[in-house]
């Protein structure tokens, strides 16, 4: 080949390259391109045409000016239609057409030749020198992906080695980045026949012996991985003494695949560790792809967790976007038995002010969220970082309102419960008031039975002093035997216990009384027992005997 075919030989060779490259995002001018793979590996030091000069000079020397020409001719130019490698290729000339694509269709990615696709055009040209352009044209731009990739890949020690081994084996590593932007954005299936990498990494990971294998050693499979249950442990482990190198690559191969992998249950796990580690640069990326489905995925099963993870270590920005789109369809994410803990999250996570539009939106419906199995949560985590005034005031009133009705519900008691035990006196007084003259019936509720121990905890002196009253003068007459009915209730004993720790001295001596006329009968219940065990221990202020409960113990005789 003269000088003049050489000459276009290489800006043909430059021009295509940089189309290439320009379509990965990475900054490439002509002056780049003419340097030679080795040269752009170690550093870019010197321009040098030296080896591909070489290269083109190990072509047939016997051929004549006109065939140069026509191999200058197959080479593809920017602007023409190039055969995508990834399809099937066959003789046929219409199949051929088929998988002609133009390169101004191609925002993305577009992938390299690999060795199958070379043998592929081989059997198909009709000419000698033709096929021996194509094959080395693609070996080169296989070879100038690698190094490319080499200087962009945050553990650069790992190309340094593979290079020093042979360029080969470099090429051959970063061919799986190929492979798999080139999966249309879906995570392989592991199980697929062509995926026998996979498997065989599996296989390795299976293996005790091979302990010492990092993350670094499964580049180009993490999505596959991700989703199988070993797999998803190794990935997990290693990540407690990954590389920052490791890390960012983790986040490369699944930031592209995140809305699959976040609805798979073990590619969840791996989410939710990868991003306990992220550098923020990196999580943020991937948050931003979570946006616009943040909906879709706290509705769903394990698309749920990355939301709440999402929440707890992003910026107030996108934490305030994710939680619009919550706001979008509140009520059936906070009614959902998954969406529910993204909305809990939010609220623990995002400063008050930035969501007071949840906040107010939740107004009106206290009651039916308070009796609802999973928006119960959400109303306690309201009244616990709602920090507005105006807005608690107005939601609280709505749940005093029907605080009796609420106390006996199965999910609106932990409601009423939670604001005695946080709500301040002014609150925990109006439901005294609210409840008076219907605490020995709740008392034998299951659920209500728990708001009244919680008004003796949590209430002032004077509270604990009127409900106690209520409760030993509910019998009307001049005695408290209708006590004993309370303390061998399976729920009523509770408050009866709880009450026996806060009474004064004149309401002890009326319980002590009731306890000594009634101990036949007491002693053959065990909640009769546990409340007769516990005055004994006031009454001799030390700890229970062994033989407390039984009938001929020293210490059960009353004072």
């Amino acid at each position: 080949m003269d000088n003049k075919g050489k000459s276009k030989a290489i800006d043909d060779y430059v021009r295509t390259a940089s189309q290439f490259h320009r379509s990965s995002r990475i900054d490439s001018g002509k002056e780049i391109w003419e340097d030679d793979a080795a040269t752009i590996a170690l550093g870019g030091r010197q321009r040098d045409r030296s080896l591909f000069l070489s290269f083109l000079d190990e072509q047939d020397d016997s051929k004549s000016e006109e065939e140069s020409t026509l191999h200058n001719q197959r080479l593809p130019q920017i602007g023409d239609t190039y055969i995508d490698p990834f399809q099937p290729v066959n003789s046929c000339a219409s199949t051929t057409n088929s998988v002609v694509k133009d390169y101004a269709e191609l925002p993305s990615q577009i992938p390299l030749l690999n060795m199958d696709v070379v043998k592929d055009f081989r059997a198909q040209s009709s000419s000698s020198s033709s096929r021996s352009v194509l094959a080395n044209f693609a070996n080169m731009m296989a070879m100038q992906e690698a190094c490319l990739r080499a200087l962009i890949d945050p553990d650069q020690e790992l190309s340094c080695k593979l290079w020093r081994q042979s360029p080969e084996a470099l090429k051959n590593h970063y061919a799986l980045d190929v492979e798999m932007a080139c999966s249309g954005g879906h995570v392989p299936n592991i199980n697929a026949p062509g995926n026998s990498q996979v498997n065989s990494l599996l296989q390795l990971i299976k293996n005790p012996v091979n302990q010492s294998m990092r993350l670094i050693n499964v580049k180009g499979h993490v999505p596959a991985l991700s989703a199988d249950p070993i797999g998803s442990c190794f990935i997990r482990q290693k990540l407690d003494e990954a590389t920052t190198g490791e890390i960012v690559m983790l986040y490369k191969e699944i930031t592209p695949h995140i809305l699959t992998l976040a609805t798979d249950a073990f590619p969840t796990y791996v989410i939710q560790k990868l991003l306990e580690h992220g550098p923020a640069v990196y999580f943020r990326i991937l948050i931003a792809n979570l946006m616009g489905h943040v909906l879709d995925l706290s509705l769903h099963l394990y698309g749920c967790r990355v939301i709440q993870k999402a929440f707890e270590i992003s910026g107030i920005s996108q934490q305030i976007g994710m939680a619009t789109e919550l706001d979008s369809n509140l009520f059936k994410c906070i009614c959902n038995q998954h969406a529910n803990h993204a909305v809990q999250k939010c609220m623990e996570c995002v400063q008050p002010q930035y969501i007071q539009f949840i906040y107010r939106r939740l107004c009106g419906k206290a009651k039916m969220l308070s009796t609802h199995p999973f928006g119960f949560h959400v109303v306690q985590k309201m009244l616990e970082f709602c920090k507005d005034p105006q807005i608690m005031d107005m939601f609280i009133k709505e749940i005093l309102d029907c605080v009796k009705e609420l106390s006996v519900d199965p999910y609106g008691n932990y409601v009423v419960q939670y604001i005695v035990e946080h709500g301040g006196p002014r609150y925990r007084q109006i439901i005294m008031l609210k409840l008076a003259g219907s605490i020995v019936q709740m008392s034998h509720q299951k659920h209500s039975s728990k708001v009244i121990e919680k008004c003796l905890i949590y209430g002032s002196y004077h509270d604990c002093k009127l409900l106690i009253n209520e409760i030993l003068s509910a019998g009307g007459g001049q005695t408290a035997d209708h006590l004993v009915g309370m303390i061998i209730h399976q729920y009523a004993n509770c408050v009866v216990r709880q009450m026996v720790d806060v009474v004064n001295d004149w309401q002890f001596n009326v319980i002590v009384d009731v306890l000594r006329r009634n101990r036949d009968t007491l002693v053959m219940y065990a909640h009769g027992r546990q409340v007769i065990a516990q005055v004994e221990r006031l009454l001799n202020g030390m700890a229970p005997s062994p033989d407390s409960f039984g009938q001929t113990s020293s210490s059960s005789k009353f004072v």
